[in-house]
């Protein structure tokens, strides 16, 4: 599987290299105002920040205590693992792990907490998605079947204390369901949720700003409206684990929709370069926090003491 998420963002990759004027790309690469480059990393790790706020939040309300530095922490760590794994679900298995890592019966629900944080991440792009729409010159039932999606997952959303518990008395047992452990529709999670919507929003609403000063800083004309649309959903696109860390699905996605609104290709593409150069500016921190944890052995399961070991031998 990863080998053919490496191929589909290669040949991605490769066909927008040979359609576009690398030379031009090159060229507004060096003439950026790097002063915008460094706002957009600001951005993106305050963002960073109320994200792992958020994460604290979810967790605290499905019963794990754990300190909010800590997960921060983790958080940061996820991220920088998430630039190197094969796909953003890699740094999220890391941290969940990390969250569950000597607690006992922690496992459900540290690994709710990374879902749920993501999918509150989801809500709020499509959020922002539905705002820039009632700005930008689409097609009527765009908006219609945006809006109309976005209404049923709010309804879902608000019933369910209502249909969890329903689906705890009818689930399957066995192995796999641990799940019904976990009291989503507890009010203590459920003040997190509605708490963590918001910090969602702001989050979205800085990443969208990052791109908005890349783009500045190389040229690419478009409105702040534009802006989100275009970022919030090839955030969605590139989420998917379809390619190398969404690597060629990002890039298409940004001068696909930035040249619908007609905007430069390589602008666009030069914006989408400063892009990657900011993540891993941004990741930074959490390699740091990886190698004060000791390296990637404290993603270990952990092995019992050889003095444990000669216990038990002689006890038996």
């Amino acid at each position: 599987m990863l080998w053919i998420k490496i191929i589909l963002s290669a040949l991605l990759l490769a066909y927008l290299a040979w359609a576009l004027d690398l030379d031009s790309i090159l060229d507004l690469l060096k003439q950026a105002d790097w002063s915008l480059v460094l706002a957009a990393c600001f951005c993106l790790i305050v963002g960073q920040l109320f994200s792992a706020i958020r994460w604290a939040w979810l967790a605290r309300g499905l019963g794990l205590t754990v300190l909010l530095s800590r997960k921060i922490q983790f958080y940061f760590l996820g991220m920088f693992l998430s630039l190197f794994l094969p796909s953003i679900i890699g740094g999220d298995v890391a941290r969940g792990w990390l969250l569950a890592k000597g607690k006992a019966n922690a496992g459900w629900p540290a690994a709710a907490s990374v879902i749920l944080e993501r999918l509150s991440g989801v809500v709020g792009l499509a959020l922002v998605v539905s705002f820039c729409l009632f700005f930008l010159d689409v097609p009527a039932y765009w908006l219609w079947v945006w809006n109309g999606g976005m209404l049923v997952g709010w309804l879902l959303m608000l019933a369910v204390p209502w249909w969890w518990s329903k689906l705890q008395e009818k689930g399957w047992e066995g192995k796999l369901s641990g799940w019904k452990v976990l009291q989503i529709n507890s009010p203590e999670f459920q003040r997190a949720w509605w708490m963590a919507l918001p910090v969602s929003i702001v989050f979205q609403l800085l990443v969208v700003q990052a791109h908005v000063f890349l783009g500045q800083a190389v040229g690419l004309e478009l409105s702040w409206f534009a802006y989100g649309f275009m970022v919030c959903l090839v955030a969605l696109a590139s989420a998917l684990p379809l390619s190398f860390n969404g690597f060629g699905i990002r890039e298409a996605g940004y001068i696909g929709i930035a040249v619908w609104f007609g905007a430069s290709s390589e602008a666009a593409g030069a914006m989408a370069a400063l892009w990657v150069l900011v993540l891993a500016i941004a990741a930074i921190p959490g390699g740091i926090v990886l190698w004060r944890m000791g390296g990637t052995k404290i993603l270990q399961k952990d092995k019992p003491h050889r003095d444990e070991d000669s216990e038990g031998r002689h006890s038996s």
